[in-house]
């Protein structure tokens, strides 16, 4: 089982996190370009993004955002909406909104122990903790900044958007969500994983794609602190008073 969920996972980076951004840019950036240019482009992005965790992907959104705002274009005005005066009122919730999903984590694993199950850290946290300071430093911007940008975009702005106009917003919201939890599958973390990809589909139609960027930053970075502080501890010999 767990096999096949590495599985899933893998074939969602590529397919979803790498091959989406570069559809995209295709389509918009590059459509006057050569083939032949395309095609070199191309295969130096892939090769490149397998050894890079999301940054090639994130450069290509980062791209994809310039080009939107250069255009204007007001079919994607959640795409280049400014979150304005709503900024304060959306990092108070983002707080809250991690604070609760930490306690029902918890309990959760508890639950989990009590029938059982051996509850599993996710792979990040372990690549956390066993990195070097050079490669953690990479990580933290990984998770803090590349992850939110490129994965808000492609799930919110990507999936949930079109499957909602076509499905409507309830089957944007769970299968958009849903594929979220896949990408980042841990079933102790699986309920907050989803609860996230859920208020950010709502923040996305609420206030745009820069608030659903900032509610996930804020959730990876509360996460992050913990856990380099954590390190930090181990390091000088007291991380067993946690």
């Amino acid at each position: 089982m767990n096999s096949f969920i590495q599985i899933i996972k893998q074939l969602i980076i590529f397919f979803v996190i790498i091959l989406t951004p570069w559809v995209v840019f295709r389509k918009k950036v590059l459509k006057k370009l050569k083939k032949k240019y395309v095609v070199i482009i191309f295969i130096f992005y892939i090769i490149l993004s397998l050894f890079t965790q999301n940054l090639l992907p994130f450069i290509l959104v980062f791209l994809i955002l310039q080009w939107e705002k250069k255009r204007g274009n007001k079919e994607d005005n959640k795409l280049i909406k400014p979150l304005g005066y709503k900024k304060f009122e959306i990092v108070l919730f983002s707080f809250a909104l991690k604070f609760i999903t930490m306690l029902i984590t918890a309990i959760f694993a508890i639950f989990l122990t009590n029938i059982g199950i051996q509850p599993k850290q996710q792979e990040i946290i372990d690549m956390l903790q066993n990195s070097n300071w050079v490669n953690l430093i990479f990580l933290l911007f990984v998770i803090n900044l590349f992850a939110p940008y490129v994965e808000e975009y492609i799930f919110r702005h990507i999936f949930y958007k079109n499957l909602s106009k076509k499905y409507g917003k309830t089957i944007g919201v769970v299968v958009s969500s849903a594929l979220f939890m896949l990408l980042h599958f841990n079933i102790v973390s699986s309920i907050a994983t989803f609860s996230l990809g859920v208020v950010n589909c709502i923040f996305y139609e609420k206030y745009g794609y820069r608030a659903a960027v900032l509610n996930h930053f804020i959730t990876n970075f509360t996460s992050s602190i913990v856990l380099v502080t954590l390190k930090l501890l181990d390091n000088v010999g007291i991380g067993l008073i946690f």
